[in-house]
Parts: C-alpha cells; structure tokens; sequence
C-alpha cells in the first residue's frame, strides 16, 4: 500500500491533523476575507461527527473479526470443532483489537496469548481439584449421569474463582498494559469455573478446556489476520501522520500568536471588561433561574487569546501522544526509509522546536499577569495612576506594533521551511512550481521548498531576521526620547544616555523590562527559526545519504527488543502507554513510573539488613506490604463483587437457576466493569446501561429486520458492529461501553445463529434452554445490567475511591517531578555556564545524560498533567458527601505545574547559548563575566527544591505545611551582572545573543518565583498550615484578631 494510504491510518491523530489544518488556516492579520457559503446541516454532522475516511477505514476493520468468526460458525465443519461455545469466538475477535497500530497490536497479541494460555493452564488444575473433590466426597455405588449439586466441588471452585480474580485484578490495577489480558483471562475462569461445577471426570473438564482453548485462540487468530491483510498500519506510519498534524500545529501556533498580537496592538482593558461583562449579563438573562456564576476574564482576554490558548492545548496533547507513540514505531519490524536512529534524532530535534514556541505563547500569561498587577483594565485611581497606566498600555501598543510586521515575515519563512521538511519526509506532496514569464524572473525566484537550495536560503532569512533586532531597538530609542548614533551597534562609541534616564532608576528599570520583553520575544523566534534550520540540515544529510531513495525492511536491535519484551510485562513504559488501552481506564491506574525512590522510602522501624536472616525476613516483608498496597485492594474488590454474584451458582438452592438463566454473563460484567474511583464509575454504569439496552433493541432489530435468515443476519450484524466501531475508534475514554455494546449483540444474534446451526437439541446439551430471540434478549439485558449494577455498588461500597484522592496524590506526584526537574535544570544550566558538560551530542558525557533525563522527566511530567485535567474532569460526577471537591483550586494547581514546567524547560534551552561560539573552545568576555554567578545561584536552587518537596509530602500525606516558608527572592541577575561589570548590560551589546539569552533568563527566573508562591498558597488552601501561636485570649477576641489579618493574608504572603 502507498504510503500516504497508510499514513492517514490513525482517526486519532488524523482528528489532530484536520484540527491543525484549521488553526494553520486562520488569518492573523485584518485581512478582507471573501464571504463563503454556510455548509449545509448534514455536512455540518458529517463533520462533528470525524466521520472521515480515516475513521471509516477503521470502523471498517475492526468489524470485520466478529463478522466472520459469526459467518465461518454457519458451516458444518466448524460447528463440530467449537460446538456450543463458537459465538465466543466473535467476542474475543473483538478484544483482541486488531485496530491498533503493529507494535502495539503486537504486544497486545502476545500478553493477550499468554494470558489465554495461562487461563487453560491454571483453570485445567482448578477444575482438576473441583473434579477430585466432587469424586471424594461422592459416596460409592452408582453414579447418576445427570449433574447434580456437589457442595465440596462447589467450594473448591468458589475458592478458586476469588483466588484467581483477586491476583489477575491486583495486576490490571499495577500494570495498565495488562487491561484487555484481564478482561480475556476473566472471561475464561469464570466459563471454566461456572459450568465446572457439573463436570463429572477429568476428561470432560479436559475436554472443555480443549475446546474453551480453541476459541479463544481462533478469535485472536481472526484478528491477528484481519490486522495484517487489511489496511496494514504500522506505528511508524501512525507516527508519520501524526507528524503532519504536529508540523501543522506548529504552524497554526505561530500564526494564532501573530493573531493575538494583532488583537492588543490597539487594545483597551476597559472596554473589554465591559464587553464581557454585558456578555455575562446576556449570558445570565437568557439562561434564567439556572444561569451559572460568570467565568473571570483576564484584562486582555480577546477572542484572538482563547484561539491561541486552545491551538496550544492541542498542540501539547498530541506532543504528549507522539512522545508514546514513538516507542513502539522504534521498536517494531517494518518498511520503511528510515531508520529507528532517524526517528529518535528527529522527534529529538522537534522538542526542540516545540520548546521556544510554548515560550513564545506564554506571552499571553505574562501580559494578562501585568494587567493585573498594574490594573490596566481598572477606572479608579489618582491622576498620576491613571497617566501611568495610559503609558503603560501605549508602551504595550508600540512595542506590539513595531514587531508585527518582522515576526509576520519571520512566521512565513518559517511556515516555507515546514513545507520544507514535510516534503522531505514525503508527508505532503512537492509545491507546484510557478510558471515564470522570463527566464530574468525565474533567476531571481527563490527557491521552492524541497529544493536542495532552499536550506541555505532560509538560512540567509534568518541571519536577517537576527539583524532586525538593531532596527527594532533604534527605533524603540526614539519613541522613547533616545536618539543613537549610526556606528553605536558597530564598535566603541562615546555616547551616554540622557541625564535623566541616569537619575530616574525607576525609569531606567522600567525601560529595561520592556526591552528584556521585547528581547524575550525576538529571541524565541530566533530560536524556533535556528532550530528548524537544525532539523533542515539534519533531513538534507540523509537525503544526501540515500536514504529516501528506497524503502528497505527494519529490524530492531536486540537492545531495542530487550526493551520491547522489558516493557511488555514491566512498568517502563507506563507514562506512555497506549491510548487505546490506558484511556479506557482514566480512573488512576496508570500512573507514571517515577523511579523507585518514589515507592521505596527509607523505612524508620527498620535498619538495613546485615545477615542473611535478617535478609530473608526483609524478602518476607513484600508479602505484607502488598497486601495492604492498593492494588490489592482494589483486587479483593472486585473478587468481593464477583462472589457476590457468583455465590448463586455455589448454593445448592440457585445452582440450576444460575446455569440455566446464564447467569455468567452477569459475573463477566462485574469483572470487565469494575474502576478504581466512584466519580468514574457513576458515568460509566449510566453510559454502559444506556449502551447496553440500545444494544438489545439492536439485537431485535438485526435478528427479526429478516425474520432470522442467517445471510441477512450477519449482514445486519456487520452494519451494527460497524457503527458500535465508532464510539471505539473516536471516543477511546468510553471505549468499554461501545465494546459491551457489541458484546450484547453477539451474545444474542450469535447465540441465535448457533442455536439454528447445530439445532435446538445440540444447544440444549449444557443444560441451558435454547429460548427464541425475543425471549432471550430480555434476559440477557437483565443479567448485564445486574451484573454493571453490582459492579457499580462495589466500587462505591464499603468505601468510596474518589477521583478527590486520586487527583490530591496525583498533583503530590507532579509536584514531585517538578523537583526533580528543576534539579536537573539547575544542574543542567550549571554545567553549560562553566563548561563542564561534555558535549551533548556523545553519549556518555554529563550533558547528553542531563539531557537525556531532562526530556523524559518532562515528558513525564505532560503526561501526568494531561492526565490530572482527565481525573478533574470525572471529579463532577463523584458522589459528594459533605463540602464540594475544590476543583477549581486543583485546576489552578494543575495550570500553575504546566507554566512552572515550560519556564524551567526554556531556562535549560535558553542557557545553551552561554557555550563557548569561538573555534579555539575559549569563552567570550561576556561569557566569562556571567559565569561569575553561578556561585551565587545555589542557595536559592536548594530552597526551591526544598520547597516543592515539602509541597510534595503534605499534598500526598494530606498533612499541612510547616509554618513559616520563606519563598526565596527571584535571581537579580540585573544586580549580579552589574556589580561585575556597570557596563555589560549597555544595549550596545544586544547584538550578541548573550545578551538576549539573557533577558530570557532574567523573565523566566521572575515566572519561576511567582508561579512558585501561588504554587505555595494555593497548596496551603487546600492542606493547610501548622500553627504554633498561643493565644491567651477569648473567642470574641481571637475572631477580632483574624478578621483584621485577612488584609495581609489577601496580600498573598506566605508565612
């Protein structure tokens, strides 16, 4: 299959590529834009709905599998291998999910097959002891041939049905990976171990297994074919598509940015508060009774801000999808023209894009932060106040203005040189060339992207571009009174500022936070557009190398597929999984591994181990330690639940009714619908029931629409599993529900075809009834629903997991990356200023480990964020007992983590420009002065870190903190420099990127420090603070006293 066939193979990420499109589209300027006719209702549906052909391919093949295990049963050969148990085919073809890319079906396959295999192993020895059991306690003589109650053999499968489901269950909530594996084993023990009860000799149960074994595998053997024969889809091939989104993405961030400046050149706060205020009012009016509190708008909050703040939020999701998505692509078998290398290198040299242009968008959170402070939206104040605002904001307009039009060029070059790279990894087709009237012209056209000279002519566009930035400052000198000298950028000059900018130092650091602003800004561009030339030559090498000449087949090294296998049963990969599998359980299992010193805390009841003895007994300590863990508890849960069912079918009183009205069905929905937390499990039961009775109407539908004839059921059947596909391939967190949507159809219509293919005496044999249709359907929806109600009454009871909990310990965690992440920051930016890191391009070196550990702590870091604002958003449906859930506070907290991870990852980005630019290795004078400082940054990179690991503990122990934290001052750099050297921070020295690294530096450091005290009091509103003070006082007193301090507390002091 063509490439660009297989590229668009994944409706996720191609959702994420026709979003990009869209945002790419929009324009930034104040354009004339021709009228366009409204597309029509069912277009608009059509394309609410993602239906495009992507999906539909999808859709396509994943209902292939159950089709054709249902069709294949209608003939003779086959009903006499898999006899009764033949619709389970159709069922476990489709939790084999041959929809997912290779490397992750693959591995899905193989935990899949060894959970199956495992299941008849272990199962065969429980129904072996139930078989025993059954033979002891019978007393001699005759034998009857009909079953009958047995309550010792009944026992032992009762044990060994809660045995069973506790560990695989502890499992699934220790090992995400290991979901669907659960689901399947699940459904295996609970058949075995339901009808085991009656089996009378080792040989039937043999018998049974033989054939339960036969069905499983076959069902994954159905999809394992349909996953390779139809539409293929490779996870590199995922990868690639996703990559055109995020190529897209990129683009369409740079041009919501230019967007957003457009709409503050001209701006005033005033009147855009009291726009939004007349829009909450309408708002409220209209919705009555019932209107909601406003939402609180920042002063510079335009219709361009939010375009901007969402492109983000898309362009951040799907980095985080690609940074799991890469793994499995460089692990798998394929065809393709590069090499696992090449994809490593150029995802590498992305985050390095990405990075610079998340700074550039954080414009919009430093500007709205400024509003606040200054008021710029406010009416009140002295004359003076109100002048200094209407300065402020004209400042704010001119700087805005003035480097529209430089970025506006810069963003086109820039969106030239993408196309660029696109065309190089063959994502887009080449652009057509223009017709040129005469060959002069033609001389003088640059070059097309995807030229081999189009690399050195973007080039040229930056050098440019960086030269600009002399423009920009003169004339922001002379808006400001400043006139310079033509030769004041070109060598020694004896000018001097104007005596009242010397006198006036709150005009001078005023002056110089705008021109650190405007630096802050240019620097960035600067740095995306250097670093998509990075990834330009990188592409141009390997096309000079070959390597897109032909495809060739890859083979992953054995370090590669020790990792794959590591991965497949371990917890390495547990921050990336798979979305087709861990989004289905939002509900807290898979938590990001984050290192052992995380679980293993060093234990204060017992010392280290010094003989063997006391080595044994610490050996013996896991045992406990599990057992209390949750995920054991969360296993005992679940067998809990299924006893409660399954006891029916252990009772001599029920045994016959459980078999006969296929009460396992109800103990299989227990086990596939159990969560960890309620909130989740209030949403899921409703979504499951209502997709459970849609089902059976379904069912009848597809069954009577032609009166039961077998060709036209299953064609039926195909167009109804077609359309459940969707809700599996679109809406992946409610995946389970379209899943057990499918599940009840087959139950049904399978159950009915089989019963009219090996006829009513054969289906009859088990001792179960062969009802009609219409009959059976009813009893099959009682049985699920009362099998997802009592999943639903077990996840509540004895007591509640909250999404509360699971949130609190999961923003304890992020905390706790964050600590790590600032270390490795400081260290990072540390060893860059002396020049002690090595390079960073040879492994091995203190830079290349520094860098390695900085990218995966902060994809890490996305990946738990992404998941904490999925937790916060079930948190609604929990059930509430006692004050509300401060979701809002988390929200903030969760905002405030991501702003305090992009500004520690642009200081570690920005300080590779202090390396040494001169051949010979030696450091520029201003190299050389700046590194001065590195020993007076410690103390304050120590009280961070303390800071955010105390922050840590008490969110994850929900303990308050400790009284009196002193949030350390943010880094004068400014002061620092200047008691080096007065001259070194002179704007004739702007044209050194020195100078601009460290404006950025110097913003950065003033983020960290603020992000970090709200940090700190947001924190202390949720756990708390220690208080020590004693008060000799009564109550009326002590009441006085704190109404009176709520002043200095509303101040945002930190005690």
């Amino acid at each position: 299959m063509a490439h660009r066939t297989e590229a668009g193979a994944l409706s996720p990420s191609d959702s994420h590529a026709a979003a990009a499109r869209s945002d790419s589209d929009q324009t930034p300027t104040n354009a004339p834009k021709t009228e366009e006719k409204p597309p029509s209702r069912p277009k608009r549906i059509w394309t609410a709905l993602g239906l495009d052909p992507v999906t539909l391919l999808l859709m396509f093949k994943g209902s292939l599998p159950p089709t054709i295990g249902i069709a294949i049963y209608q003939a003779r050969g086959v009903q006499q291998v898999y006899g009764n148990t033949g619709y389970l085919v159709a069922i476990t073809s489709v939790l084999a999910l041959c929809i997912m890319p290779r490397g992750k079906f693959l591995q899905n396959l193989a935990i899949n097959v060894v959970a199956i295999c495992l299941a008849s192993a272990v199962n065969l020895l429980a129904l072996f002891c139930v078989v025993k059991a059954r033979t002891e306690s019978t007393p001699p003589g005759p034998r009857s041939t009909i079953p009958t109650y047995n309550a010792t053999a009944s026992t032992v499968c009762a044990i060994w049905l809660i045995f069973q489901t506790y560990v695989i269950n502890a499992a699934r909530a220790s090992r995400p990976q290991l979901q669907f594996a659960v689901i399947i084993y699940s459904i295996f023990t609970i058949v075995l171990l339901t009808y085991g009860v009656t089996f009378p000799s080792i040989a039937v149960a043999t018998a049974f297994v033989k054939s339960l074994l036969q069905t499983f595998l076959t069902g994954m053997g159905l999809a394992t074919a349909v996953h390779f024969v139809v539409f293929p889809l490779s996870s590199r091939t995922v990868v690639m598509k996703e990559w055109t989104g995020y190529f897209m993405l990129l683009n369409g961030s740079l041009k919501a940015q230019l967007g957003y400046m457009a709409s503050i050149a001209d701006v005033d706060p005033r009147k855009l508060r009291e726009e939004h205020e007349r829009a909450d009012e309408h708002a409220a009016a209209k919705q009555g009774k019932h209107a909601k509190p406003p939402k609180s708008h920042t002063a510079l909050e335009t219709p361009a801000a939010l375009k901007y703040l969402e492109v983000r939020r898309k362009l951040v999701e799907l980095h985080t999808k690609i940074e799991g998505d890469i793994v499995p692509a460089k692990r798998e078998f394929a065809l393709g023209k590069l090499e696992s290398h090449d994809l490593t290198e150029i995802w590498r040299l992305l985050k390095q894009i990405f990075l610079p242009i998340l700074g550039l968008g954080s414009m919009v959170s430093i500007l709205d932060q400024q509003a606040e402070e200054r008021g710029w939206a406010r009416e009140d104040g002295t004359d003076e106040e109100k002048l200094a605002r209407h300065q402020q904001l004209d400042n704010l307009h001119f700087l805005v203005r003035e480097l529209q039009a430089p970025f506006s060029t810069q963003v086109a070059n820039i969106e030239q040189a993408i196309q660029h790279i696109m065309v190089t990894l063959e994502l887009v087709k080449p652009p057509k060339k223009e017709k040129q009237p005469d060959e002069e012209n033609a001389a003088d056209s640059s070059p097309r992207p995807g030229t081999s000279a189009f690399t050195e002519a973007f080039k040229t566009k930056i050098d440019e571009f960086y030269a600009s930035k002399e423009k920009t400052l003169r004339d922001w000198c002379h808006e400001h009174g400043v006139d310079l000298p033509d030769d004041f950028f070109h060598g020694p000059t004896s000018w001097q500022p104007p005596d009242d900018l010397l006198r006036d130092e709150s005009m001078r650091v005023t002056y110089q936070r705008q021109l650190f602003f405007t630096l802050y800004l240019e620097y960035l561009l600067w740095r995306v557009s250097t670093s998509v030339l990075d990834l330009m030559l990188y592409l141009d090498k390997r096309r000079q190398d070959g390597i897109f000449k032909r495809k060739r087949v890859i083979f992953p090294g054995s370090k590669t597929l020790y990792k794959w296998f590591k991965a497949t049963f371990g917890r390495e990969d547990l921050s990336h999984e798979d979305s087709y599998i861990a989004d289905w359980d939002v509900s807290g299992a898979q938590a990001p591994f984050l290192g052992q010193d995380f679980d293993r805390k060093k234990d204060p009841e017992h010392l280290p181990p010094r003989n063997a003895r006391e080595k044994v007994g610490d050996a013996l300590r896991v045992v406990p330690r599990f057992l209390g863990s949750e995920e054991s508890l969360h296993g005992a849960r679940v067998a809990a639940a299924t006893m409660s069912v399954g006891v029916i079918c252990y009772v001599s009183g029920s045994q016959f009714f459980f078999l006969r009205q296929r009460f396992l069905w109800s103990l299989i929905m227990v086990a596939i619908s159990m969560t960890r937390t309620a909130g989740q499990s209030i949403m899921q039961f409703g979504l499951r029931v209502v997709g459970t009775v849609i089902a059976t109407i379904g069912a009848y539908i597809v069954y009577y629409i032609v009166d039961g004839k077998p060709a036209g059921v299953i064609v039926f059947l195909w167009v109804w599993i077609f359309l459940s596909m969707y809700i599996v391939v679109k809406h992946q967190p409610f995946a389970i529900a379209g899943i057990l949507a499918l599940v009840t159809v087959i139950i049904i219509v399978g159950y009915e075809l089989q019963v009219q293919a090996v006829g009513v005496k054969a289906a009859e044999s088990n001792g179960q009834p062969a009802y009609p249709a219409y009959v059976l359907a009813p009893y099959r929806l009682a049985t699920v629903i009362a099998g997802l109600f009592v999943a639903f009454i077990w996840t509540i009871f004895p007591f509640p997991v909250s999404e509360s909990t699971i949130i609190r310990k999961d923003v304890a965690s992020a905390t706790y990356l964050m600590c790590h992440f600032y270390t490795i920051v400081h260290e990072s930016v540390s060893a860059r200023v002396m020049n002690t890191g090595g390079d960073i391009n040879i492994k091995g070196t203190h830079a290349y480990n520094l860098d390695k550990a900085r990218a995966r702590v902060f994809g890490q870091l996305l990946s738990l964020l992404t998941r904490l604002r999925m937790n916060t958003a079930f948190s609604k449906f929990q059930v509430q007992l006692g004050g509300r859930f401060p979701r809002h506070t988390y929200e903030e907290l969760i905002a405030c983590l991501q702003r305090l991870a992009i500004w520690m990852s642009l200081a570690a980005y920005t300080s590779t420009t202090f390396q040494p630019r001169a051949k010979d290795g030696t450091l520029t004078e201003w190299s050389s002065d700046f590194r001065q400082l590195l020993s007076k940054l410690t103390v304050n990179s120590n009280k961070i870190t303390s800071l955010l690991s105390l922050m840590s503990s008490s969110l994850a122990n929900a303990q308050p903190l400790p009284p009196y934290l002193d949030i350390p001052e943010p880094f004068q750099f400014v002061k620092l420099i200047e008691s080096v050297d007065k001259d070194i921070l002179s704007i004739r020295h702007l044209v050194e990127p020195e100078y601009s690294a460290f404006a950025v530096l110097q913003i950065v450091s003033q983020r960290i420090n603020n992000d970090l005290a709200k940090l700190v009091s947001l924190t202390q509103d949720l756990v708390g603070e220690i208080d020590f003070t004693f008060h000799a006082l009564n109550n009326s007193s002590i009441q006085s006293i704190a109404s009176s301090s709520e002043s200095s507390d509303d101040k945002g002091k930190v005690h």
